[in-house]
């Protein structure tokens, strides 16, 4: 698709250089007998080319690129553009189950940030590393999404916030809970209350309505947000504390386009690590004190909670509680995944085979390092690398089988990142959610290759030297299935 791609785009430019020329030819005065010897405009005019197809025709092969091609491609014309927006567009990328991406969202107080930032995992890592160890390749980062600012009525001027004009603060944005089918759920910065749905892609957004009680809250919230297969609905969940029950944390759902929140009851458990949505179910770390270490489920389409184990050595009574803070989990290969670093050389990643199947453990990979903590797995290459981030500024691809590390440092602003693996979704706001009480916004968001005008953000990826061996700085340890 790659081939039918660049040919449509020099086909393209093709047709436009030679309107311009055939427009200038009449504009100039030359002899008769010179202007009969060039071919007549409607004889160039009667070559068929790509664009001549049926839209619908058109539609499908857009349909079939990766997401970068399709980003370029929708800022070449107005008639891509208008293909690209397309409703049939839209529902064939996502029949063809599109590929996880993964976006790049500077954060921290000091330095907030309202700019998703995509990066081209397969420009990057089918690209050999730097061969000479002092040579320093860096890659800039083009494509960039916005998300909607607290308190603005969003346009695009609305997105400068971050220039020299004042100060930002991360009370101008929002925190990204988790997303699900292309759309993201935003929180309040404070008390972390879920308050908006986005697709960054389409640039739209839709408000959470607000209750009366939202103004006492006893501690932070904790979101989700998910999809209800069965009954095509979007819900948003939120575990809060109220004055009237300090000790007690109750349970709230908002079904996207319904009109309110409703309370499902108590939360059986106390929750709030490592918020991660997998196939229509959130789950966190519990973090009770008196209890042993969990996962707690939240199942949207049935509303109801429910408990899996961890792998089977979390309850080794050389596993401190506070050490749990510093694991993590989250989704790799379509399995939930947990990534153990309770140990002082090692950590180790597991993955859940069989979905609520605790005997499924199956610790997949053990990878030596001083400094586990600090890693996060994020995804599974195409050619079998680990995609991690490393201290929460550096992306990280470690190969099981050649047993080395490529370190990316992430540069051009002075912050923390947050990485998100997303799956694009091309569908109008108001087709994938349905309701009553839907008042769809637009933010507009910037798609183009090399389209920077629209902020002063900038990142790059910087790959210094050789990647680093894991007999000098980590290794690899062969794991035998069921240890």
């Amino acid at each position: 698709m790659t081939f039918f791609f660049h040919y449509f785009i020099l086909n393209h430019l093709s047709r436009k250089i030679s309107r311009r020329r055939r427009r200038r030819g009449r504009r100039s005065l030359r002899p008769v007998s010179q202007s009969t010897k060039e071919p007549s405009s409607s004889a160039s005019a009667a070559c068929t080319t790509i664009m001549d197809l049926p839209g619908p025709i058109l539609i499908d092969i857009l349909s079939r690129l990766p997401f970068k091609s399709i980003l370029v491609s929708r800022c070449i014309c107005t008639t891509w553009r208008i293909l690209v927006s397309d409703p049939l567009f839209a529902s064939m990328h996502c029949a063809r189950a599109p590929t996880l991406e993964l976006l790049l969202h500077p954060k921290g107080v000091g330095c907030p940030s309202a700019t998703l930032h995509w990066v081209d995992l397969d420009c990057i890592f089918k690209t050999a590393p730097p061969d000479d160890r002092n040579e320093q390749r860096k890659t800039k980062l083009n494509s960039k999404f916005y998300l909607p600012l607290p308190g603005c009525n969003i346009e695009r001027k609305c997105l400068k916030v971050n220039t020299s004009s004042r100060r930002s603060s991360f009370m101008d944005y929002y925190g990204i809970v988790n997303s699900c089918n292309g759309l993201l759920c935003l929180s309040k910065p404070i008390y972390n209350d879920p308050h908006i749905i986005c697709n960054p892609v389409t640039g739209e957004y839709i408000s959470i309505p607000k209750s009366e009680e939202d103004v006492m809250f006893c501690g932070p919230v904790i979101p989700g947000f998910g999809y209800c297969r069965r009954s095509n609905k979007y819900k948003v969940l939120r575990l809060v504390c109220r004055p009237e029950n300090m000790f007690q944390t109750m349970a709230e759902v908002y079904t996207v386009g319904t009109a309110s929140w409703r309370s499902i009851g108590c939360a059986p458990f106390d929750l709030g690590l490592f918020t991660t949505y997998l196939n229509g179910v959130v789950h966190w770390v519990s973090d009770t004190a008196n209890g042993p270490a969990v996962i707690v489920a939240f199942d949207f389409e049935e509303e109801q909670f429910s408990v899996i184990s961890l792998p089977p050595h979390f309850g080794e009574t050389h596993k401190e509680k506070e050490n749990l803070h510093n694991m993590n989990m989250g989704v790799l290969g379509g399995c939930l995944s947990v990534c153990d670093v309770t140990f002082w050389d090692h950590f180790d990643i597991w993955v859940m085979k069989e979905y609520g199947d605790p005997t499924s453990w199956t610790k997949e990979h053990v990878i030596c390092a001083h400094s586990g903590c600090h890693h996060r797995p994020i995804k599974f290459l195409e050619n079998g690398d680990i995609l991690m981030i490393y201290n929460k500024v550096e992306l990280v691809a470690y190969s099981p089988v050649e047993g080395y590390f490529r370190y990316l440092k992430i540069d051009g602003v002075l912050a923390v990142f947050e990485a998100i693996t997303h799956v694009p979704s091309f569908v109008p706001l108001a087709d994938a959610v349905a309701g009553d009480h839907l008042n769809v916004q637009t933010i507009k968001a910037s798609c183009s290759e090399g389209e920077s005008s629209e902020g002063t953000e900038t990142l790059f990826l910087v790959e210094q030297g050789k990647p680093r061996s894991a007999s000098k700085s980590t290794s690899f340890w062969p794991v035998v299935d069921g240890e």
